[in-house]
């Protein structure tokens, strides 16, 4: 039993120090100056929290929202339970998939990350580590997102209710029309 509970312990501080890691990355990378610019949106990521959404119900909105077709709007998924990979309909990843030095061993989310997305939506409102390490490590253009979450990680940020979506587009509409986005 001894021996069981040495592992056990080792597991949670490997799990303890891969968590520190991405703390200490998201704090670095968001103290450097964004270059932001200033072209339309054609292309948009989604980040989505799968606990309150399995499906985006909101693709069409948004993409009438952007004057995009569907085909250019790209949706990640996170969930922290690994087994919800097995039968999820989608691109997820979880906490399983962190590694060492805020890297994902996903290359799903990789590829998320490395597309340099005209704009990257973060449609989730608590500050969880694997949202904000990928919303952080992305090469987006334009950052979106809720004010809930960490104010340094979004470029805009629309101060509404998750499920109140005819506010969030509103706002959203307005705003990016003065900053000539859409």
């Amino acid at each position: 039993m001894y021996f069981c509970d040495r592992i056990i312990v080792k597991l949670m501080f490997l799990r303890e120090i891969k968590k520190k890691s991405v703390e200490k990355y998201i704090s670095k990378t968001l103290l450097k100056a964004r270059n932001l610019n200033s072209s339309k949106i054609k292309t948009l990521g989604v980040l989505l929290d799968a606990t309150i959404y399995s499906q985006f119900p909101y693709a069409d909105v948004m993409s009438n929202l952007f004057e995009i077709p569907q085909e250019n709007i790209v949706i990640l998924y996170y969930h922290p339970d690994k087994k919800q990979k097995e039968t999820f309909k989608g691109n997820l990843y979880t906490d399983a998939d962190l590694s060492f030095k805020a890297n994902l061993k996903n290359e799903i989310a990789n590829q998320f990350i490395e597309t340099s997305f005209d704009c990257l939506l973060n449609f989730y409102t608590e500050d969880k580590l694997l949202l904000n390490l990928v919303a952080v490590k992305s090469k987006a253009k334009f950052k979106i997102g809720f004010a809930s979450i960490n104010e340094n990680i979004n470029d805009f940020s629309v101060a509404t209710d998750i499920n109140n979506i005819a506010e969030f587009t509103f706002e959203l509409k307005k705003y990016l029309t003065i900053l000539n986005k859409i």
